[in-house]
């Protein structure tokens, strides 16, 4: 007769599988020694080193299972016996020797770290052993660590330069700065080495090392992969030095600058990125050099990349001089909404002179009333609703029109909505000007609105169309729904099709229906599958239940059948018991059962418990997801 562990769990019952692990059946017994470990205690403890001091009193190899299960309750009785293994060299090479040395750094002490350290000193040692080390972090590790990164190069260098990172120690430095130094250096190892070097503490920077760091990160420095070069343009900040080592970087490219002196444009962009993020590092009142270096690359000699990155940090340090260069770049077709953003987030923006800007109706002023328009809608300035209203008239250029109908949104101003739905509804109008007024309409929310926007959904021009779908989904009701509901099942356009979905969670409960329609095997759409199932799982309600049980095992849909499931088992509903409970029985679906018994341990109610506990007993423990969710269910009953 089969042993009921199940129960034996529930109740705490460490004697009941102290003999099964003796003398039950297979697997029953490696079974036992998991639940054991996932009761803990002095008992269970006891129970598993017997195990392991007896090993000839149980079943073959169970006291290797045990053992680590006593490793992982870290009870140090275990640590002499995985000692000696490893030094008889028992554990060999495969996952046998893995699962030891993991044993080792998860009980921890000084003769794990003894141990693990030596191991580093092995020819090219295991990756396990590494990853130990770095989650132990042992001081004494570091020399060991260093000196073992020699030996993985090249090829497995990656985890080890990893672990240095994990460390935290200035010690660590130097060799990590060589790598960062080195021109034989390949650029993921210079990543991973940057972003090592910025897990050491700011209080113990810099590293000690034979060349200063500032010149050590140079090269990272002007990398032109971003994941490189911000992180060592954050290490140069912390220091004086470093931070005049960016100022230098950023002057030199300023265009003029001979070739043997130039710097790349991407040092530019990076030390630029820097300054929007610590502008308090950086600006007259810390170098006086940094606001006309910046204005300089603003210039149109340097590339539009620097020009743009240059307004930005001028946005972020601010002052008078910094404000009339962006005023002065406004008008500049190529940066115009770099320049915008940047006067938009000015600690003092230019509103007068911005509105003067936007009044300007003079022939040559037609991308300056542009960028003013877009930096008066981010600044929300109501003072310039009727010169906004004024730009949207015909004779106006389309981008400027475009960017007031865009600032007429952003300021949600009622009284456009009627000139934003007369324009929205003219053909003869460009069909991207169309769509930014439909956008407009969508911000400002007016119920009179609706009529247009219907008409815009069903418009032959797909932006227009993306536009309206989006803005739909700002208006509950019926009608809404059902417009939203067309564009997602029968739209042309899998854009429009994936925004009327992701509008129709938010219209409420008309549209969780609609959503739930399509989920049926006659209307459901494969190129939206996932945006479907996404937005089911935001909309409460049984219907939205309904569907995505009936996607999780619908044999039309299999690709569905795992991101349903996933759906439901995060809901955290009681609703959703009978559907996570079907998956567990549900022939085809085997691989559906270990989110359906997440979702049913997590709901913490007495037929969901059931339902995990029968299934338990039904099929065993075999899988971590089923002894995890009969954990959760017998922690609950302590």
């Amino acid at each position: 007769m089969e042993p009921d562990i199940v129960g034996m769990r529930l109740a705490g019952d460490v004697a009941g599988l102290s003999e099964v692990m003796r003398s039950g059946p297979s697997p029953y017994t490696v079974w036992a020694v998991d639940l054991l470990g996932d009761i803990g205690g002095r008992a269970a403890a006891d129970a598993l080193f017997d195990c392991v001091d007896r090993p000839d009193a149980y079943p073959r190899w169970l006291h290797l299972h045990a053992l680590s299960a006593l490793a992982a309750l870290r009870d140090r009785r275990a640590l002499p016996v995985i000692l000696g293994q490893v030094r008889r060299g028992a554990p060999g090479e495969g996952a046998r020797a893995i699962r030891m040395y993991e044993d080792l750094g998860a009980i921890g002490g000084p003769e794990a770290v003894r141990e693990l350290v030596h191991r580093l000193g092995d020819p090219r040692p295991p990756r396990v052993v590494v990853e130990a080390v770095a989650r132990l972090r042992p001081p004494e590790a570091v020399p060991v660590l260093m000196a073992a990164l020699w030996g993985l190069l090249p090829g497995d260098e990656l985890h080890a330069v990893e672990a240095l990172g994990a460390m935290r120690d200035p010690r660590t430095g130097p060799a990590l700065l060589f790598l960062v130094h080195s021109k034989g250096t390949s650029p993921r190892l210079r990543r991973a080495a940057v972003l090592a070097l910025a897990e050491i503490p700011e209080d113990s920077w810099p590293p000690p090392a034979g060349l200063s760091p500032e010149v050590m990160l140079r090269r990272a420095l002007r990398d032109p992969d971003a994941e490189t070069a911000r992180p060592a343009a954050a290490l140069l900040a912390r220091t004086s030095n470093g931070r005049d080592q960016l100022r230098a970087h950023l002057m030199d490219t300023v265009p003029g600058r001979t070739a043997a002196y130039r710097a790349p444009d991407c040092s530019a962009v990076t030390v630029c990125a820097l300054i929007q993020e610590r502008p308090e590092l950086f600006g007259p009142a810390r170098d006086y050099r940094d606001v006309p270096t910046l204005i300089e690359l603003l210039g149109k000699e340097s590339a539009a990349p620097v020009r743009r990155a240059a307004a930005g940090a001028l946005g972020a340090i601010g002052g008078e001089k910094g404000a009339a260069a962006l005023l002065a770049a406004l008008g500049d077709a190529r940066i115009g909404d770099a320049v915008a953003r940047a006067l938009s987030v000015l600690p003092a923006p230019p509103v007068w002179e911005l509105l003067a800007a936007l009044g300007d109706g003079s022939p040559g002023a037609r991308d300056r009333r542009r960028g003013a328009a877009v930096a008066l809608g981010l600044l929300e300035c109501a003072e310039a609703a009727p010169l906004l209203l004024a730009a949207l008239d015909a004779e106006n250029t389309r981008d400027v029109r475009s960017a007031a109908a865009d600032a007429l949104g952003a300021l949600r101003h009622a009284p456009a909505a009627d000139r934003l739905a007369a324009l929205a509804g003219d053909g003869e109008e460009p069909g991207t000007l169309r769509a930014r007024a439909v956008h407009a309409l969508g911000l400002i929310g007016a119920r009179e609105s609706l009529p247009v926007l219907l008409a815009a959904a069903r418009d032959p021009l797909e932006p227009v169309r993306v536009q309206a779908a989006q803005a739909l989904g700002r208006f509950p009701g019926a009608e809404a729904a059902d417009a939203l509901g067309e564009l997602a099942a029968g739209d042309a356009s899998r854009d429009v099709a994936r925004g009327a979905v992701r509008a129709l969670v938010l219209i409420g409960v008309q549209g969780a229906h609609v959503l739930a329609s399509m989920a049926e095997p006659s209307r459901f759409r494969r190129d939206v599958g996932h945006e479907l199932v996404a937005a089911l799982a935001r909309c409460p309600g049984a219907a939205a239940v309904a569907a995505l049980a009936g996607l999780s095992v619908s044999p039309e849909v299999e690709d569905m059948h795992l991101p349903a499931a996933e759906a439901l088992a995060d809901r955290r509903s009681p609703d959703c018991v009978a559907p996570l409970a079907a998956l567990l029985t549900a022939e085809r679906s085997t691989y559906l059962r270990d989110p359906a018994l997440r979702g049913l341990a997590a709901l913490d109610t007495e037929e969901a418990d059931a339902h995990v506990i029968a299934y338990c007993r039904t099929n065993g423990l075999a899988t971590g997801e089923a002894r995890a969710a009969l954990r959760t269910v017998a922690d609950r009953r302590r």
